[in-house]
């Protein structure tokens, strides 16, 4: 495991967002892009719920603000196919800034790049129809268990509070 991806799981989001940095200026594993840019949409709009009980300062948000955009599509041209690259880039337009995404936008994504085995989406699609997604929502919440960085606390509570 990378030390980035401990430090995030140990709440040092700070540490984590400058290893993830270091480590997107070389040659970064999927999981960087996706941790770095969820770290930064926290920093830019989770205030209530992530910034003030993890001291993230008005500087770090608006630096996530501005960042975590850029982030997805770095990580997109180094990872066309990633669906969760593509699903977080219109997850996050949706929820900060309403646009629309509805369960058939994200049925579309998961055919579109269907040879993209990840299972991250479904937690949206779960939201729509727990007893349809009921055993990817299990399978998400074990994964989420056993890397509980910023990224999986947010999915599991998400899913936890529906």
């Amino acid at each position: 495991m990378n030390a980035a991806i401990i430090k995030d799981i140990n709440k040092e989001y700070i540490e984590a967002v400058e290893l993830y940095e270091k480590d997107i200026k070389k040659s970064a594993s999927l999981e960087s892009y996706i941790n770095l840019a969820f770290l930064y949409w926290c920093f830019a709009f989770e205030l209530f719920e992530f910034n003030i009980p993890n001291n993230i300062s008005e500087k770090l948000s608006a630096i996530g603000g501005n960042r975590y955009s850029m982030i997805l599509e770095i990580g997109l041209n180094d990872y066309p196919n990633s669906i969760e690259l593509h699903f977080w880039q219109r997850y996050f337009s949706h929820i900060s800034f309403g646009d629309e995404f509805f369960a058939s936008d994200c049925k579309q994504l998961i055919e579109k790049y269907r040879d993209d085995e990840n299972i991250v989406p479904y937690f949206y699609l779960y939201l729509f129809d727990k007893k349809k997604f009921e055993i990817e929502k299990n399978k998400i919440l074990d994964e989420c268990s056993k890397q509980p960085t910023a990224k999986n606390i947010y999915i599991r509570s998400i899913i936890e509070n529906k």
